[in-house]
């Protein structure tokens, strides 16, 4: 399966991390390199969201349907639109301790690879954009959660 996994641990209980996490619009307080998110569309079961961060200095966004389910502790994102439709993007918070919790992010890139070839999703999409905005994503929320426990 064509799939790109980041993962990090963050010194915090699951349930904390769910509720920061899971709180997209304040993403851009605490992710430098995130612009601002938009919501789009709020139904009871999910949102549609546009998202904009930085890759470097260059301006991506894309637009996912959002849904937090409180009883898995997962964030699930279905890109709906441009390059990643169609791609499904699945955080994975598991307790490591009860002041401990890793999150794994998972990117689903069979969509993209079946409409742009191997080549392109995983070089230019995967490992150029999605794996390095991943990175610092999880970065930057382990380092809040270290400001939180100092």
């Amino acid at each position: 399966m064509n799939v790109i996994r980041n993962t990090i641990q963050m010194p915090a209980p699951r349930q904390k991390v769910f509720e920061v996490v899971s709180d997209l619009t304040a993403w851009p307080k605490h992710l430098p390199h995130y612009r601002w998110i938009r919501i789009l569309e709020n139904q009871k079961e999910h949102q549609v969201v546009r998202m904009a961060c930085y890759r470097g200095w260059i301006p991506i966004d894309w637009v996912s349907r959002f849904r937090a389910d409180a009883a898995t502790y997962q964030l699930h994102f279905d890109h709906l639109k441009a390059f990643t439709r169609g791609m499904h993007v699945v955080w994975h918070l598991e307790p490591v301790h009860e002041k401990a919790t890793q999150v794994t992010i998972t990117h689903e890139l069979e969509p993209v690879a079946k409409r742009l070839g191997n080549f392109a999703a995983h070089r230019m999409i995967g490992h150029f954009f999605i794996d390095y905005v991943a990175t610092r994503t999880l970065k930057h929320f382990a380092l809040y959660f270290e400001k939180k426990a100092t």
